[in-house]
């Protein structure tokens, strides 16, 4: 996710959590007055959220501690995350700076994620609530840690960086098959699902999540792990997102891209081989 300017959410949030008329202020942690802090073995976080959200905390404290498991098979956090916990869709969407994604409920940094309340979100069932948090925050995590292992280098593309926190989250059940998506695309010639355009990404979210799982899925499948470990630091070290990716995998990044469209994200019918591991500079 691309960086936001703080200012521009702090009126809104004050109107969200204190109920009061917008007042200029000069923290966000201001405007989210209470603290509370959660640890896993390998990271920290630090929760900021509205008096009305005070029952979510031993929720969202055990659902990051859930959530942060299988994020050690990519690396290490180097440094704390802030959990921003936000009262309603409106204050979300207006720090984040996104209008009319009424399917957003978080975005993610290097340090911080914010999220939209639960107590929010209207399910009707406290286990399903439970599981989509676990999952949320599992797929916004790896995003953060994707960020701080790239160590401020250039994003990567759209497909890899959902891709791979919709796969390490374990989302592959709420995204469409690789059937379903081959008929999306054959009823929408001409759109790019792995690099959508923004109209695209803010209309058709399940088709641009789901071809982003897909491809990092099958990435993972013809390139392994360390492949992707590998990546990250050619990356972090400098390497353009291309660069990067052929001399980790072995694979031109345009010729896998074509080739997880042409193919319906089939392994079995890719036109070169599997890459085993890291391959030239």
């Amino acid at each position: 996710m691309r960086s936001v300017r703080l200012p521009a959410v702090l009126c809104a949030l004050a109107a969200a959590c204190a109920g009061t008329a917008p007042r200029p202020s000069s923290t966000v942690q201001r405007d989210l007055p209470l603290a509370a802090q959660a640890r896993a073995e390998a990271a920290s976080f630090d929760l900021r959220y509205c008096s009305d959200d005070q029952g979510e905390i031993e929720r969202l404290r055990a659902a990051l501690l859930t959530a942060a498991g299988p994020l050690s098979r990519w690396g290490a956090f180097e440094q704390p995350v802030a959990i921003r916990v936000y009262p309603d869709h409106q204050s979300l969407e207006a720090a984040v700076q996104r209008e009319g994604y009424p399917w957003l409920r978080a975005w993610a940094f290097a340090d911080r994620i914010f999220l939209q309340s639960p107590r929010s979100w209207n399910d009707p069932s406290p286990a399903t609530v439970a599981a989509e948090l676990r999952e949320l925050l599992a797929h916004e995590l790896t995003h953060a840690l994707m960020y701080q292992l790239l160590g401020g280098a250039p994003e990567p593309p759209l497909w890899f960086r959902e891709g791979m926190a919709s796969v390490t989250a374990g989302q592959g059940h709420r995204r469409p098959t690789a059937e379903e998506l081959s008929r999306w695309i054959a009823a929408h010639p001409g759109q790019d699902l792995l690099e959508p355009a923004p109209e695209v990404y803010r209309t058709e979210k399940e088709a641009v999540y789901g071809a982003a799982h897909r491809a990092f899925d099958l990435l993972v499948r013809v390139a392994g792990d360390e492949s992707i470990r590998e990546l990250l630091r050619r990356v972090s070290g400098g390497a353009s997102f291309a660069e990067a990716f052929r001399g980790a995998t072995g694979h031109p990044l345009a010729d896998f891209e074509h080739e997880a469209i042409r193919t319906g994200f089939d392994p079995t019918a890719l036109r070169f081989e599997a890459a085993t591991g890291a391959g030239g500079p």
